[in-house]
C-alpha cells in the first residue's frame, strides 16, 4: 500500500462534514490536505485503487449525489475508459471502444454487476436507478479471469449500501427540475436502516422518479419517395404520402416514469460469519425514446403512432461471508428476471419495404402467394405480402409490437487469503440463463392510439394474397413474425495467486477455465403473430413440415421447433508484475485475455455465413504508473494499453440474399436475368436474414491520465483524459474495410471537476459548497458496415463530439442539505449516435419537403433544479 501522509488530526464531526463536501474521494481527508485512499472490491478483495495493477476507476456515493447521477449515462461521463449510449430501460456500455455496432444477437463485450449479481443482457445492459448506492466501479480492459466471458472488454460494478448494525436512520431525498424545452421532472426516495437486534439489521429504499419529456411529435406525412430501391421497375405506391399523423401530434412525448425499491437483511451470526439477503424491484413506463429527427427541426420528430413501453425487472440474492481461519469464504446465489413489452411506430420503415416490393409486374415465377393478381389492374403483383394497405396503392400505418425478457440464475463460491509472502483466491461459478423475444415484422393499424394486439392485417392486400394461396390464418396480425429463445449454461473455475517476491515486487498470475453451452430456438411465420399459429417459413422444407406437424398438435411459437446447440470451452490467462518505486508510487505491466463466446445463428436456408460462429478473443497489454505526490495531497495515474481483437463478431445481413440467374450465379435485384426459383447455397437466392459472423482483426491503443489534487483546505480539483485509436485491420471475409474507426468509439474523452466549500451560517447551515463539472467527448461513427451516404439506406455516418457542463451550489447543516443546480449549463445538444438499420435515411416526404429521416439519440436540454435531503437517526 502506498504510504499515507498525516500532519493534523480532525475531529470526527469535521471528518463527517468533509466527507460530504469533498465527494471526489471515498472518505476524504484525515487532515487538512491529504487525500484518503479509495478502497474498492473490484478484484473481489478490498484493496486500494493505487495498489491494483490494472485500470480501475471508482465514484463513491457522495460524488454520485453531487453529480446528480441517476443512471450510468450520468456517471460514465467522468470515466474516461467507458462510453454509454443510453436508452431509457437499457444502455449500450462500451469499454475502450471495443464494439462493432449495436445489435440484439451477439453477446455484449462488457458486463454490468449489481453487487454479486451479473445483469448482463444480449446487446445492451439494464439501467439501474442510482438510489442508496455505495459506489460504482469501472474495470477497463479484459476481466475474464474474475468476471468471465461477458467481461471481454470491461466490467461495471454497482455496489449498494448494506444494512448497518445498531444504527437507526431515515433519509428522505427529493428533487425538482425545470426544463425550458419540456415538462418538469422530479425524483423522490426514502431510505431506512433499522436495527432489529444487536446482530440483525434491515435496510430498505423506495423511489419514484419522473423524467419529463422534451421531444415533440410534430405534424407530417408518410414517406412517398425513396432511393436505393433494388428493383428498377418499382414505383412508389400512388397512395403513399396521403396519410398524416394529426391524431398523434403532441408535445413532450418521451416522458419516463420509474419506481421501485430494494430491501436487504443482514445477519451477523458471530464474529466470523454473516449472511445478507436482498431483493430489488424496478418498474419503468415510457413514451417515445430520447431521439429526434434532424430533418424535422430541433427536438422534433414525426411519429404516426403513440409509442409506449413498459418493463419490470427484479433481482434477488443471498450472500454468505465467513472466516475459515486459513481463508475467507464468500458464497453468493443470485436470480434476475426482466420482461418488457411495447408498441413503436415503424410506418416509414414498413414503407421502405412496400416501396421495394409492393407493385405490379408482368413476369414472375415465384411460389403460390406471389401469383396473386391486383384486382384493380389485372396484373400479377410482384410481392403482395409486403402490401400492408387494403390495396397495392393504399397508404397505411404500421407498428412493431414486441415483447422481450431474460432471466438468469448464478452462483459463485470463492476462497481468498492474504499472507506475508502469498495472496491467493480460488473460486467456482455457475450460470443458467435465457433471453427471449417476439418480433412481428410490421403490424398494420388504423390510427395513433394503439393497444397491445391491435391490427388491421386481416383487411390488408397481403392477407388477401395469402388467402388466395390457401394460407388462411384468421388470427395472424402481420405478414412476418419471428420468435427467438436462447438458453445458456455455464460452469467455470478461476483463481489468482500473488507472490510478494520482494518488498518492492509483486507478481500476480490468474486464470479462468469455463465451459459454456448455448441452445437457440428460432421460428419465422408468414403470416403470424404473438401467441397465435402462423404459416411456418418454407426456407427449409424439412423444418416447415416438422413445424406444421407440431402445430397440428396445438403448439405455437417456439414450442413448434427444436434448438440448435453450440458449445465453447476456453482457458483465459492473466499475468501482472508490479514494482513499487517508493512509498508513494509504483509501476506495473499487465497481460490479460478477454473472451466473448460463440453461438449458433438463427439461420434459414443455406446462407453464406455458417450456422455457428466462433468466439472472438481480446488480448490486452497494459503498462501503468500510479502515484501520490505533494505529501499525499495529489494523486496521478497514467496508463497505456494495446489491445488486439481477433475474429471479432459482427451482426450483418447475409450476402446470399441477392437473387440468382438461371445459371445459379448471383445477380442484381431487378436484373432481367433474375430467376426467382433458382437457389445456390451460400451464393444467392437465400432468405434475407441478419446473422453473426466472425470477420477480421481490430487494434485498440490508448493512453489514460487521471489526477486529483487538493489545492487547499477549501478547494480540490480533478481531471481525467483518454486518447484512443480503435480501428479495424485485415478482414479475410471482405465485409469490412481496414482502417475504419470502430463505432461508438471516440478518439478523445475527458472530464474536469472542481469542489469548493466555505463556512456558512445561513438558515442554520454549517457549510456551503459548490461543484462545477465538465465533460467532453470526441466524434464517433454510428456503425461499422454501413454504405456511402449518397446511396445507402443505412449509411455509415460520423457523429460530432460534444461537451456538457453542470454547476451545483448548496448549504449543509447537521442533518440536512439543500442545493440548487443547472444541468447542461450551455444547453448542449449532444448526439450520442445516429440511428441505423431501419432504412430511414433514404425515405423522404415530398409533401413535407423532407428528403431524409435521421434519428439522433440525444441528452436532456438545460435543466434548473433544487434538491433537498433530510436525515433522522442515530
Amino acid at each position: 500500500m502506498l504510504k499515507e501522509h498525516s500532519k493534523t488530526t480532525l475531529s470526527p464531526v469535521q471528518i463527517a462534514v468533509l466527507a460530504a463536501l469533498y465527494p471526489s474521494y471515498q472518505a476524504v481527508a484525515q487532515d487538512d490536505f491529504t487525500l484518503e485512499e479509495i478502497v474498492v472490491t473490484a478484484t473481489k478483495r478490498s484493496l486500494s485503487i493505487q495498489d491494483i495493477a490494472s485500470t480501475v476507476q471508482a465514484i463513491p456515493e457522495a460524488t454520485l449525489k453531487q453529480m446528480g447521477a441517476k443512471s450510468m449515462e450520468d456517471f460514465a461521463r467522468f470515466m474516461p475508459g467507458v462510453n454509454v449510449v443510453s436508452g431509457v430501460t437499457s444502455s449500450t456500455v462500451v469499454f475502450r471502444g471495443a464494439i462493432t455496432g449495436s445489435g440484439y444477437i451477439a453477446s455484449s463485450t462488457g458486463s454490468v454487476y449489481l453487487d454479486e449479481l451479473p445483469l448482463t443482457q444480449v446487446g445492451s445492459q439494464p439501467n439501474v436507478r442510482l438510489v442508496d448506492i455505495e459506489r460504482v466501479e469501472a474495470l477497463s480492459g479484459p476481466q475474464g479471469t474474475l468476471y468471465g466471458s461477458d467481461a471481454q472488454a470491461g466490467t461495471m460494478r454497482i455496489i449498494t449500501n448494506k444494512p448497518v448494525m445498531g444504527e437507526q436512520s431515515t433519509v428522505v431525498d427529493g428533487e425538482y427540475r425545470y426544463n425550458s424545452e419540456g415538462d418538469p421532472s422530479f425524483r423522490g426516495s426514502v431510505v431506512f436502516n433499522i436495527p432489529m437486534q444487536d446482530n440483525l439489521a434491515l435496510r430498505m429504499s423506495l423511489f419514484n422518479d419522473k423524467d419529463g419529456g422534451y421531444i415533440d411529435n410534430v405534424y407530417g406525412h408518410t414517406a412517398d419517395q425513396s432511393f436505393g430501391v433494388p428493383w428498377p421497375q418499382a414505383d412508389v405506391p400512388g397512395g403513399h404520402g396521403s396519410l398524416d399523423n394529426a391524431g398523434a401530434v403532441a408535445d413532450d412525448v418521451n416522458f419516463v416514469r420509474v419506481k421501485g425499491g430494494r430491501v436487504a437483511l443482514k445477519w451477523e451470526i458471530d464474529d466470523s460469519w454473516s449472511t445478507t439477503i436482498s431483493s430489488m424491484h424496478q418498474e419503468t413506463s415510457q413514451g417515445s425514446g430520447n431521439y429526434y429527427d434532424i430533418y424535422r427541426g430541433d427536438l422534433n420528430l414525426v411519429s404516426f403512432v403513440d409509442d409506449w413501453y413498459k418493463e419490470d425487472w427484479q433481482a434477488s440474492s443471498v450472500l454468505v461471508e465467513g472466516d475459515l481461519g486459513f481463508a475467507q469464504l464468500v458464497a453468493a446465489v443470485s436470480y434476475h428476471e426482466r420482461e418488457g413489452r411495447g408498441v413503436w411506430d415503424i410506418t416509414n420503415y414498413a414503407h421502405y419495404w412496400s416501396h421495394n416490393y409492393c407493385f405490379d409486374s408482368y413476369y414472375t415465377q415465384y411460389y403460390a402467394p406471389y401469383y396473386y393478381a391486383n384486382p384493380d389492374t389485372g396484373y400479377i403483383s410482384w410481392y403482395p405480402v409486403y402490401c400492408q394497405g387494403t390495396g397495392i396503392d393504399s397508404d397505411f400505418y404500421s407498428t412493431y409490437q414486441g415483447r422481450s425478457g431474460n432471466d438468469k440464475l448464478s452462483a459463485e463460491i470463492r476462497l481468498s487469503s492474504q499472507g506475508d509472502r502469498f495472496d491467493w483466491l480460488v473460486g467456482m461459478y455457475y450460470e443458467d440463463s435465457e433471453d427471449w423475444w417476439t418480433a412481428p415484422f410490421a403490424v398494420p393499424v388504423s390510427g395513433p392510439n394503439v393497444k397491445w394486439g391491435d391490427s388491421t392485417f386481416q383487411d390488408s392486400f397481403s392477407a388477401a394474397a395469402y388467402r388466395f394461396a390457401g394460407i388462411d390464418y384468421p388470427t395472424a396480425t402481420s405478414h412476418w413474425y419471428s420468435e427467438n429463445l436462447t438458453e445458456w449454461d455455464q460452469t467455470a473455475v478461476f483463481g489468482e495467486l500473488t507472490w510478494h517476491a520482494t518488498d518492492k515486487i509483486d507478481v500476480n498470475i490468474g486464470a479462468r477455465s469455463f465451459d459454456r453451452t448455448n441452445a437457440q430456438s428460432y421460428i419465422v411465420n408468414h403470416p403470424g403473430g404473438d401467441g397465435v399459429q402462423g404459416y411456418p417459413d418454407s426456407a427449409v422444407p424439412e423444418i416447415q413440415e416438422y413445424r406444421l406437424a407440431q402445430q397440428a398438435l396445438g403448439k405455437v411459437g417456439i414450442a413448434t421447433t427444436t434448438p440448435r446447440v453450440g458449445n465453447d470451452k476456453e482457458f483465459i490467462p492473466k499475468i501482472s508484475v508490479k514494482y513499487n518505486l517508493n512509498d508513494e508510487s509504483m509501476i506495473y505491466g499487465l497481460f490479460t485475455k478477454g473472451y466473448r463466446p460463440g453461438g449458433v445463428n438463427r439461420s434459414r436456408g443455406d446462407p453464406f455465413f455458417p450456422n455457428a460462429y466462433g468466439p472472438d478473443i481480446m488480448e490486452n497489454r497494459e503498462i501503468g504508473y500510479k502515484s501520490s505526490f505533494a505529501q499525499g495531497r495529489g494523486r496521478l495515474n497514467i496508463i497505456g494499453y494495446d489491445m488486439e481483437w481477433s475474429e471479432y463478431q459482427l451482426e450483418q445481413v447475409d450476402p446470399s440474399q441477392v437473387p440468382c440467374d438461371a445459371n445459379g450465379n448471383a445477380t442484381d435485384f431487378g436484373s432481367p436475368d433474375v430467376a426467382p426459383s433458382v437457389k445456390t447455397p451460400g451464393v444467392c437466392g437465400q432468405p434475407w436474414q441478419n446473422l453473426v459472423a466472425n470477420t477480421g482483426e481490430a487494434t485498440i491503443q490508448g493512453l489514460n491520465v487521471e489526477m486529483d489534487y487538493r489545492v487547499s483546505e477549501r478547494l480540490s480539483l480533478g481531471f481525467n483524459m483518454e486518447w484512443k485509436s480503435a480501428e479495424t485491420g485485415a478482414d479475410p471475409t471482405g465485409i469490412v474495410e481496414a482502417g475504419l474507426q470502430l463505432p461508438l468509439s471516440a478518439d478523445t474523452k475527458g472530464a474536469f471537476w472542481m469542489d469548493y466549500n466555505w463556512e456558512a451560517s445561513q438558515w442554520g447551515a454549517d457549510y456551503g459548497f459548490m461543484r462545477f463539472q465538465y465533460s467532453k467527448q470526441g466524434a464517433i461513427w454510428n456503425n461499422l458496415d454501413g454504405g456511402p451516404i449518397a446511396s445507402s439506406m443505412n449509411p455509415r455516418q460520423r457523429v460530432p463530439g460534444y461537451s456538457i457542463a453542470d454547476v451545483r451550489i448548496g448549504l449543509q447543516g447537521a442533518d440536512w442539505e439543500v442545493s440548487v443546480f443547472i444541468n447542461n449549463l450551455l444547453d448542449e445538444r449532444a448526439a450520442y449516435t445516429y440511428s441505423g438499420g431501419q432504412f430511414l435515411w433514404g425515405m423522404g416526404s415530398s409533401r413535407d419537403g423532407v428528403d431524409h429521416h435521421q434519428l439522433v439519440y440525444t441528452n436532456r436540454p438545460r435543466e434548473i433544479g433544487i434538491r433537498y435531503t433530510q436525515s433522522w437517526g442515530d
